[in-house]
């Protein structure tokens, strides 16, 4: 005999829930645009027009919008080395974060743990450790060249890229050359694969611990 079951759907409950994923997307929505004045606002900041003194109107019109924000995260000194400022990538990652959990929410109803830490160690990964990794990497790879190509000019760049890679290349030698003397070249080319053999053991280490997190039922 074929029964027919019927389940009681508490129409409220349901509209409820919907509303809430409904402002959930509409809030991500939000953080999405504003992040894209914040990339705006970078690239602009970067572009430097002849002849001109003042920021232009646009540049202008978004820092007003952005800038409070980004001051939040000017007081941390430790993401500020003389021309290099990670602050913008930091405040980024945070609107991420967040973006990424509502999205989360507004699509399924529901958030665990296990998939917050999940996207804030993605996040964490993709704006702040991999781009630094990478950045790292390049200028050992450019160092290296100059390891091999000598030119006119070669001391100079040698010297330029030493004050941004410097205290990698110390700390690769102190892990793995204390108190021993070896060249530039060999010093150079160590860093270089110990960075890389970091990157990929990094990447794979994030894919393992999401997965796991993402398991957590709760």
């Amino acid at each position: 005999m074929n029964q027919t079951y019927s389940y009681d759907i508490n129409p409220g409950v349901f509209s409820s829930s919907q509303a809430l994923m409904t402002i959930a997307n509409v809030l991500a929505t939000i953080i999405s645009l504003y992040s894209i004045c914040i990339w705006l606002r970078i690239i602009l900041t970067w572009i430097k027009i002849p002849g001109q003194t003042q920021e232009n109107s646009v540049a202008r019109f978004l820092g007003k919008i952005v800038d409070p924000y980004l001051a939040w995260f000017k007081g941390i000194t430790s993401l500020r080395r003389s021309r290099l400022d990670l602050t913008p990538l930091v405040a980024l990652a945070a609107l991420s974060i967040v973006q990424s959990i509502l999205r989360l929410f507004g699509a399924y109803g529901k958030i665990t743990v296990g998939l917050v830490f999940g996207l804030v160690l993605q996040t964490l990964w993709g704006y702040i450790l991999s781009p630094i990794l990478w950045f790292i990497i390049i200028l050992l790879i450019i160092r290296l060249v100059f390891c091999y190509k000598r030119g006119p000019n070669t001391i100079q760049y040698i010297k330029m890229l030493d004050s941004m890679i410097g205290g990698v290349l110390n700390w690769v030698q102190g892990l793995f050359y204390k108190n021993r003397t070896i060249n530039d070249r060999q010093l150079v080319t160590t860093s270089l694969v110990f960075f890389v053999l970091v990157y990929f053991i990094c990447a794979g280490f994030l894919g393992f611990a999401v997965a796991a997190l993402a398991k957590i039922p709760f």
